[in-house]
């Protein structure tokens, strides 16, 4: 109850500009996801996979074998991320919903009163959100090392989580950090989708597997092929250069600049690949009647399951 009412005791609006020193707690957050993994492993996870996979016989231990010994891990993962990507989004919309620039990207770079980027000061719990975010990312790449199943994926996932730890730093000292929690948040709503898709999958429940696949690819579309490229890279290429003071941040403005859209167009350049991907899985899907096939990460077929 006293963690419960210190934390509503911050003053969460009170706004600071970004600072390295602010990243002296990540180690804090990265160790704060093993501990909550572990717990939810042995006492959550691992009973409703076993119930969902086995059914009414999960208590009986002679139907285990290697195969659904894999699902069961495979599943507590993918619960794991689930829960992750589920409490992540809803910390970005609670953080970013009442702002002027989730609607109106015009408010990345100007406001309050005369703030105008990079001069602008971002709220404490704005702060929260990305130390969040970047704390499991730390936390996943060692995950990804000492505790999840080896895939044939292993260096495209590591290359992922360093990616996505350095943009989120750089995205913070170079006060892109609006812009930022409204990308998390648009990858955070696809990712849900994706592991609840997986989960049906490695206890049976092709249909749910099925549905969760296809709004995982609407989600996809709708977010990062449209919303995405027109919307939030427009703005970090086009109208962040209306209110740029190029004399004030002769230097500065430039580099963050560059180097930041250079690492979102990247970004977009990945949501094609996979979707391509996901393409060909979707007429597979069609092809065998709605049926996935299994996780290639593994060494199968489905680039995605």
């Amino acid at each position: 109850m006293d963690l419960i009412e210190n934390v509503k005791s911050q003053k969460w609006e009170l706004e600071s500009y970004p600072q390295y020193e602010d990243f002296l707690v990540l180690p804090l957050f990265a160790l704060f996801f093993p501990s909550v993994r572990f717990f939810l492993d042995r006492f959550v996870f691992e009973r409703v996979g076993r119930r969902l996979i086995f059914g009414r016989w999960h208590n009986v231990a002679t139907l285990e074998n290697d195969d659904t010994r894999k699902r069961i891990r495979k599943f507590k993962e993918s619960a794991w991320k689930c829960i992750y990507y589920l409490s992540a989004e809803f910390l970005a919309l609670s953080v970013t919903y009442d702002e002027p620039w989730f609607t109106n990207t015009r408010y990345f770079w100007v406001g309050p009163e005369n703030q105008v980027w990079p001069d602008q000061k971002i709220k404490l719990k704005l702060k929260g959100l990305y130390l969040y975010a970047a704390g499991f990312y730390t936390y996943s790449i060692f995950a990804l090392i000492f505790w999840e199943t080896r895939r044939s994926d292993f260096g495209v996932s590591m290359s992922h989580h360093v990616a996505t730890l350095i943009l989120i730093v750089l995205s913070y000292i170079f006060r892109f950090a609006r812009v930022g929690s409204v990308v998390l948040a648009i990858h955070d709503a696809s990712d849900v989708f994706l592991e609840v898709g997986k989960m049906s999958k490695y206890s049976g429940a092709e249909a749910v597997a099925s549905f969760a696949f296809i709004l995982f690819v609407l989600s996809w579309i709708l977010l990062r092929l449209i919303y995405y490229p027109f919307w939030i890279l427009w703005s970090t290429s086009y109208e962040v250069i209306l209110t740029l003071d190029k004399e004030k941040h002769p230097v500065e403005g430039p580099i963050y600049y560059y180097v930041f859209n250079t690492l979102l167009f990247c970004l977009l350049v990945l949501h094609i690949y996979w979707w391509v991907l996901m393409f060909r899985m979707l007429v597979k899907q069609i092809q065998a009647r709605g049926k996935l096939g299994d996780d290639v990460r593994s060494g199968e077929k489905n680039p995605l399951f």
